[in-house]
């Protein structure tokens, strides 16, 4: 499947292995475990865009998991809250940081940003691949620190 990237600094991202994720609504539930992804910058079935659109990796879906974002107000992140899954809540400044830098982001401010809406909540997937293309091809790890490649650990 397609997946569209609008952001130019997610694919030098997803191509090292920072960006291990995405998260999309997904309201027809078309993401499965094992399915194909081709990465793309832009979306190929449009190209009236600034630049043109081109696909730049191709991975495998691995995790699929509910992901649910509360947004406090814009200068505060201490009443933030995410919930992935049935079990796992990240509530401090290090886990919502790692998980907007496994997203692609450069903290969670960024990605609070880019997310947060009228509701102050945004409820979708968060889809995990292992890409081809990455020197790394991962998937979160089970420890709170940097590894190798890049990626903020934290357990999920």
């Amino acid at each position: 499947m397609i997946l569209t990237f609008s952001k130019t600094e997610f694919v030098n991202r997803i191509k090292n292995g920072m960006k291990v994720h995405t998260i999309r609504v997904d309201k027809h539930n078309r993401w499965k475990i094992g399915m194909k992804i081709h990465f793309w910058l832009g979306n190929p079935k449009n190209n009236r865009g600034k630049t043109k659109s081109y696909q730049f990796g191709v991975g495998e879906v691995l995790r699929i998991e509910f992901i649910t974002m509360l947004f406090a107000n814009n200068e505060d992140w201490q009443q933030d809250f995410v919930k992935i899954g049935e079990d796992i809540i990240l509530i401090t400044k290090d886990e919502l940081n790692a998980l907007a830098e496994n997203d692609g982001f450069d903290n969670w401010e960024q990605m609070k940003n880019w997310f947060e809406n009228s509701d102050n909540k945004y409820v979708g997937k968060i889809i995990f691949w292992k890409d081809y293309s990455s020197k790394c091809g991962t998937l979160y790890k089970t420890e709170r620190k940097t590894n190798s490649c890049n990626t903020v650990n934290i357990k999920i």
